[in-house]
Order: structure tokens, then sequence, then C-alpha cells
């Protein structure tokens, strides 16, 4: 018996036969990324929590298409992470856009004015983002926060290259537009 752990490959070949061991431990493998990605997406816990739980209920019930010559799970699993947060956005329009708070890590050697105006900034970022349009917020969560490369996150979500891009261009000038516009704002306030 090899005390190697399982492969996503070989634990989704098992969860296409019905296997809900292996589907268990590719869920407590995976889930914390999955809902992360899922929570970039959307503006609240809840919200992202379902996302990341719809994802894992389509990997159960199309574990046989899963293909692994095509895609690592990961890049699988991401895109369909990807997709429900999408689906959610469209089917409940938020009205309002809330702000996410960023937590502010202190380094050790900030006071406190420092880090209050560092976690204001953390926070104005986080609530441009979140204003964004589903797809703009999905391309810069991938690109940006996640690490993917252009190509990788238009894969994710379905996307030509030149597509993603546009996001990413349109998503960017817009939040240039809105910090420019706050910090604007606070230097005539003050």
């Amino acid at each position: 018996m090899s005390t190697e752990p399982a492969t996503d490959a070989t634990l989704m070949a098992r969860v296409a036969d019905g296997d809900s061991v292996a589907f268990g431990v590719l869920v407590r493998r995976h889930l914390p990324r999955a809902y992360a990605i899922a929570r970039r997406v959307l503006p609240h816990d809840h919200e992202a929590e379902d996302a990341a739980q719809e994802a894992f209920t389509k990997v159960w019930v199309h574990a046989r298409n899963y293909q692994p010559d095509t895609a690592a799970f990961t890049t699988w699993l991401h895109r369909i992470v990807v997709n429900a947060s999408l689906d959610m956005c469209r089917r409940k329009r938020p009205q309002a856009v809330e702000e996410s708070v960023l937590h502010a890590v202190a380094d050790g050697g900030e006071n406190a004015e420092q880090l209050a105006a560092r976690h204001e900034e953390a926070n104005q970022l986080q609530a441009a983002i979140a204003s964004l349009p589903p797809q703009q917020r999905a391309a810069i969560t991938l690109c940006y926060t996640e690490e993917y490369t252009n190509a990788e996150a238009a894969s994710l979500m379905g996307l030509h290259l030149k597509a993603l891009e546009g996001l990413l261009v349109r998503a960017r000038k817009s939040l240039r537009t809105q910090l420019k516009e706050l910090y604007e704002g606070a230097r005539h306030a003050a």
C-alpha cells in the first residue's frame, strides 16, 4: 500500500465511479482556494460559500466529464468556481455595492495612524473592485490576486485572450478613475 497521497486525477477517476470518500478528499484539499476565488468575485461571504458549494456539486455530478489530459483538476475546478460565481452575480444583481473589508496586517513598525491610513486605502481599493461589473471583477481577481496568466484566466473564464485583455483594460481604467476621484476628494476635504 502506497503512503503517497492520491493525485487529483486519481481521485477524480474514483469520484466518477461514485466514490464519496475520494470526493471528500478533493473537497478538503481544494475548498479553501475555491472559496477564496469565489469570495473575490462575490461581495458577500455567504454568496461565496454558496458558489463554492455549487461548484463542488457540479464536480460530483459531472465527474465523468473531467479529462486529466486536457487540464489539471485545479484549472477545471477554478473554471467551475468562476462560472458559478458569475452565474450568481447574474441571478442576483446587487442594488448597492457594499464595501469588503481587507484585514490590514501590521508589520509591527507602523503607528496607529499609518495602519489606519493603509487600512482605509485597502478598503477603498476593495470597494472599487467590488463596484466593477462581475466579469471585470473576475478577470482582476484571477490575474492579480490568484496570479493566473492572462491565457490561463481567459481559459478559466471561457473567453478568448483578447476578450480577457479587454476586460482587464476596462477594469484598470475604471479603478484608476475611481481611486483618483477618491484621492482628489480627500485632498480637497483636508
